[in-house]
């Protein structure tokens, strides 16, 4: 099997239009629910950020979205080639949660900071390293182009949960270059902010993985014990 007859598409129907109006209306749902979501964060931002303090429901939920994808990406994508996007996932979800949170004697405290000892080491970091970046070249960009031709709906989504990373980072940095000329009220909105759509980009990132690539050919025959000859 070929590296490009692995990502070759098979059309879902042979003739006749897809049927977009129902992605069309999920997403504009989905679209709808974050827009009323961030305004009324943006309204109450006292009241929201009960929900974004250390350990609070919005940092957890990143967190698990994180996770969730990571062990999915390493179920659903195996091989040392395309290991990278697990493992980016979970040091995403390593990053998102904070061991001092926890008593000091409870099993996620210990798991964290050993965790966080683990990942200081100079050779788990350029193991770490090798594995990303290479996957990154050998597989990540190659297969980027591949689904940006063929508009693959995972990849949109990618694009977009990684713009509400790139919008909450430039959140955090305005709020603390702008922290001394802002009311208490402005920067708790922006903190909120900044916390859900990290959750967003969490999210996002989850939903892009289980979405993955359309399902190819290959994917039908791979497990045929004995495929059926086709006809001229």
């Amino acid at each position: 099997m070929s590296y490009k007859d692995e990502f070759t598409v098979k059309p879902a129907i042979s003739a006749g239009p897809m049927p977009f109006v129902p992605a069309r209306i999920v997403a504009f749902a989905v679209l709808l629910f974050v827009i009323v979501f961030l305004t009324a964060i943006s309204i109450w931002p006292h009241q929201a950020s009960t929900l974004n303090q250390e350990g609070g429901l919005i940092e957890t939920a990143s967190a698990a979205a994180l996770l969730a994808a990571g062990f999915a990406a390493l179920w659903r994508y195996p091989g040392l080639g395309r290991l990278y996007i697990g493992l980016v996932c979970l040091l995403l979800a390593e990053r998102e949660l904070e061991a001092d949170i926890y008593a000091h004697d409870s099993l996620a405290f210990w798991a964290l900071s050993g965790l966080d000892n683990l990942l200081d080491l100079t050779i788990i970091r350029l193991a770490l390293a090798v594995i990303v970046i290479g996957g990154l070249f050998w597989h990540g960009l190659p297969n980027a182009w591949r689904a940006f031709k063929q508009k693959a709906p995972f990849l949109i989504i990618f694009v977009l949960a990684g713009s509400a990373a790139v919008v909450a980072q430039l959140i955090e940095e305005m709020s603390g270059m702008l922290s001394a000329g802002l009311s208490e009220t402005m920067l708790v909105r922006l903190f909120v902010l900044e916390e859900t759509l990290e959750m967003f980009f969490s999210i996002g990132i989850l939903a892009a993985v289980l979405i993955g690539w359309p399902k190819t050919e290959i994917d039908e025959t791979s497990y045929d014990i004995a495929p059926e000859p086709q006809s001229d």
